[in-house]
């Protein structure tokens, strides 16, 4: 059996895609143009989740758009070419629709390269309500049931969908494991399967191409910069700005799905959203909110605070699982090792300073066994070196005294010295009167070579958006959903609630590729039903272990959720 604890390094779980449009705004007088009608989008009155200086970062434009070099008619309208925007496009196709997509960038982009899932029949009703309650505790309670239930019912069939559209093209899942998967005290079980691609962005090329054979239309350079609204409220279309400066009018008799990206590039919504985050490092670029400014000019509310971030490092697979010794870049112990790497920032923000910029350091030494108590796997000093799969050498220095380690690393000396000493002396006597970890935790820095991870901490990620419902239905103040528009992927909704991103491995990526997939379906037929369904027997022969079973058939299941 597969049980090796492994993530991979997942930038964000969404494509720096397309979107922005100016809409109905509330109480705006709509204006008239060729076919349809757009908002007034140059009131002086903005929403009261929008702010003026959120447009100096966004390509949304305010004044209504009238001419225009084209006007065509899709079923659908797709904002956006990244983990969900492919997906819609490609399900279209697939479900016989007319489709086109906006797309900022001059080509797919997409991110992230890890997805997961529920296999219901193996699992027990009672399992999968415990694992829910188990991330919500982790999220002060506050996921969101109906998005994360989406996940559950509609993932088991959206990711092999992907898995098998992907093998179509010749692209092959570099992993498959079921080591997430929980077999809790009570007998209840929840299967949980988990699938890394080499990369997000080469699958979802690849899938774009085969929607584009298939007869899907898509704009590259054109980002949407208007949608067209009707009196009554609903979404009939979506206004591109080509390259050139002129319009293309394309209008949507099914519905628009918004999938547009983060808004982490936008300095005016992170500044009001997360101004404690802002210190640390971005990984994308081009992430502006459009697709958030677009659905609340629509008539939308952004989700309240706080809104989630992903955190990840450059210490990547089982150094994840690892609590070394933590300095910040004065060489201090800044924080108790054991939080987990999506949580890092919280430490870090309460003693760092911006131009710190998320910096700070690991350090092990050359033990051989027993190393940490408790974490399985091989000693982190074999998972080093030249040829290592899992560090880039140049992120670990090495040192045969601890001075050497701390000037290879950049570290002060004598202040790293001193706090490695330190953390010596409390491993010694078997507990941290310092952070309070765990005696069985630590492990004191005594063998040479002795070595030190790089460290540095970035936001890869803003999973928070404009409101949904459990359709992934943009919804208004008062929660009805505004007919014709869908938001899907990193900017749809709120489903894990909490400050940081603290959701099943995968779950990112898989809801993101789900909403995709899921609202297309809705929108042309109302249902939740695909013409051509995938299934977890499609491909589970995949999952099975070198044992020949499932790790949640094993007696060495998991017993309690792992968190990274």
């Amino acid at each position: 059996m597969q049980t090796m604890d492994r993530r991979m390094f997942i930038k964000g779980g969404l494509g720096a895609a397309a979107g922005t449009a100016l809409l109905g705004m509330a109480g705006c007088a709509p204006s008239a143009t060729a076919s349809g009608k757009l908002a007034d989008t140059a009131s002086d009155e903005l929403p009261a989740d929008l702010k003026e200086s959120d447009f100096d970062f966004s390509i949304v434009e305010r004044e209504p758009i009238t001419e225009f070099a084209a006007e065509e008619t899709y079923d659908i309208v797709v904002v956006g070419a990244g983990c969900a925007g492919v997906p819609a496009v490609l399900t279209a196709v697939e479900e016989g629709a007319k489709v086109a997509c906006l797309q900022k960038e001059a080509a797919v982009s997409a991110n992230g390269n890890g997805c997961s899932f529920v296999a219901k029949e193996h699992s027990t009703p009672a399992g999968i309500k415990r694992w829910r309650s188990d991330w919500a505790r982790l999220n002060d309670w506050r996921i969101n049931n109906d998005l994360f239930d989406y996940y559950v019912e509609y993932a088991e069939e959206a990711v092999p969908w992907v898995i098998s559209q992907g093998r179509s093209v010749g692209i092959e899942p570099i992993e498959f494991l079921t080591d997430s998967s929980i077999r809790y005290d009570d007998g209840s079980v929840v299967a949980v399967c988990d699938a890394t691609q080499a990369s997000n962005q080469d699958l979802m090329t690849a899938l774009a191409q085969k929607a584009a054979d298939g007869g899907a239309t898509f704009y590259y350079e054109t980002p949407c910069v208007q949608l067209v609204q009707e009196e009554d409220g609903t979404i009939t279309g979506a206004i591109g700005k080509q390259k050139d400066g002129t319009y293309v009018k394309l209008t949507a008799t099914k519905g628009v799905v918004l999938a547009a990206g983060d808004y982490m590039n936008n300095e005016s919504m992170v500044d009001r959203n997360m101004r404690d985050a802002s210190m640390f490092p971005l990984c994308l670029v081009n992430h502006t909110g459009d697709g958030h400014i677009l659905g609340i000019l629509a008539g939308g509310r952004m989700a309240p605070l706080g809104h989630a971030r992903q955190i990840h490092t450059n210490y990547i697979g089982p150094f994840m699982f690892y609590p070394f010794l933590a300095l910040d870049v004065n060489g201090k112990r800044f924080c108790n090792e054991t939080i987990p790497m999506s949580s890092l920032n919280i430490s870090m923000s309460a003693t760092y300073k911006p131009e710190d910029r998320g910096i700070h350091y690991r350090i092990f030494d050359s033990k051989t066994e027993g190393a940490v108590e408790g974490i399985p796997g091989v000693p982190p000093v074999a998972l080093v070196g030249e040829g290592s799969a899992w560090m880039d050498p140049e992120t670990v220095v090495s040192g045969n005294t601890l001075e050497e380690l701390c000037e290879a690393a950049g570290i002060p000396v004598q202040e790293g010295v001193a706090s490695i000493e330190r953390y010596n002396e409390l491993c010694a006597k078997g507990t941290d009167d310092d952070f309070g970890v765990a005696g069985s935790d630590m492990a004191a820095i005594d063998t040479p070579p002795f070595f030190c991870i790089k460290g540095d901490v970035g936001i890869s990620g803003i999973n928070a958006g404009i409101m949904v419902d459990d359709r992934y239905r943009v919804t208004d103040g008062e929660g009805n959903p505004i007919p014709g528009l869908y938001a899907a992927g990193i900017q749809a909704g709120n489903p894990c609630g909490g400050i940081n991103w603290n959701m099943p491995g995968g779950f990112s990526n898989a809801h993101i590729f789900t909403a995709g997939r899921y609202t297309v379906i809705h929108a042309l037929t109302g249902d939740m039903t695909p013409s051509n369904p995938a299934s977890f027997d499609s491909i589970a022969d995949s999952f099975i272990g070198e044992d020949g079973g499932y790790a949640w058939d094993s007696p060495a299941c998991a017993t309690a959720i792992s968190v990274w």
